[in-house]
């Protein structure tokens, strides 16, 4: 292993290779995230959750609920909600603060009472939970996305290459926990589907099966992270940032990137970002720049916005697009709820609504 380490170092390909996957086929473009309507202005949004027939969603905070298509606040926390899950009988589940995770339960009135919490897995205390799922039996899946860095602070975990990411059962009733998975390189995603656990490896590019080691979906073209079961079978796939050659060049350099760890402003590293274009000290990402005053929509990307269409044997069959000079990027959440695809655009601080039929159509 180390001589082929040494090789593809030597030769830049295999794990050394700084090449992107080809956006095409059914990955091709488009402008639906854009032309999507927006159904709230929400400062802070970034999960979703869909109880059979209300959808719920967290910003910062605060836990809110569609009502009458505008978002109605439901309860206030005293840390961020970092994570959101819904059954169709009114019991949720948030992560507070990535470090704790508490069941509700909806009364007959609409208010929610507390429920089971969570705080350790074997002794060590939650750090960064980013996503929950309920099972079918009323067990509880959640991804600690790393044991060194908070939900917020993602990108360090990128770039020191963080892999100390896990996936854990947790049966609320009864208190019994189970590893399924540990060691991953930020674990942001899981989803119950067809009886099996799949979990999002976000700097892998990767979509897993608890049941086994191989990928589901692999080689993607951006960083996935939620999920969210499709009615037709399979599943919605939102990856939060995509990839650029120059990034992946950086990664591979540790003398350049621990440098600028240490001694440039977060928000200016050559790093991927839930949005971008604010400031003129940001980074220039290869041909991003602006031509006769327009950036290229094709350009390398800091930030974009992109939601897949999987099918439960891990073919991607069609795409979502917010491209490079587009508004709606850091997608966190997707769901499908009271006949709609609803979609977290964190990066805009906005909700959006894409009808159904529109978001199924293959590319």
């Amino acid at each position: 292993t180390s001589l082929r380490n040494w090789s593809d170092r030597l030769l830049g390909r295999g794990s050394a290779a700084i090449t992107v996957p080809v956006m095409d086929g059914a990955l091709k473009p488009n402008r639906q995230l854009d032309e999507a309507s927006v159904a709230a202005e929400i400062a802070g949004i970034d999960d979703l959750a869909c109880d059979g027939q209300q959808l719920w969603i967290s910003a910062g905070k605060r836990l809110l609920r569609l009502h009458d298509g505008q978002p109605l606040l439901v309860r206030e926390f005293s840390a961020d909600i970092t994570a959101l899950a819904a059954q169709t009988h009114g019991t949720l589940a948030v992560a507070l603060g990535g470090t704790q995770v508490q069941v509700l339960h909806t009364q007959a009135d609409g208010s929610l009472s507390d429920g089971p919490a969570l705080q350790s897995l074997q002794g060590q205390p939650l750090h960064s939970v980013n996503a929950l799922a309920f099972e079918a039996d009323g067990a509880l899946l959640l991804s600690d996305g790393s044991q060194q860095h908070s939900t917020d602070a993602w990108c360090h975990d990128l770039m020191t290459l963080g892999h100390t990411g896990r996936v854990t059962r947790w049966q609320p009733a009864t208190g019994a926990v189970q590893s399924l998975a540990s060691g991953l390189h930020h674990a942001f995603g899981v989803l119950s589907l067809d009886g099996q656990a799949l979990f999002s490896e976000s700097w892998k590019h990767r979509v897993r099966a608890a049941s086994g080691p191989g990928a589901l979906v692999a080689e993607l073209p951006g960083y996935p992270s939620r999920m969210s079961a499709a009615a037709g079978g399979g599943f919605w796939l939102s990856c939060f940032v995509c990839r650029s050659q120059l990034v992946e060049f950086v990664l591979r350099e540790p003398a350049y990137r621990q440098r600028m760890i240490q001694e440039i402003d977060p928000r200016y590293w050559i790093a991927p970002a839930l949005s971008s274009g604010h400031s003129f000290l940001e980074p220039l990402q290869g041909a991003g720049v602006k031509q006769m005053g327009m950036l290229k929509p094709w350009a390398p990307p800091r930030s974009y916005g992109l939601v897949l269409r999987v099918s439960a044997d891990g073919r991607v069959l069609s795409s979502l697009h917010s491209q490079v000079d587009g508004r709606h990027h850091g997608v966190t959440a997707v769901v499908e709820c009271a006949g709609a695809l609803w979609v977290a655009s964190k990066g805009a601080g906005r909700l959006l609504r894409i009808d159904l039929n529109k978001a199924e159509a293959r590319t």
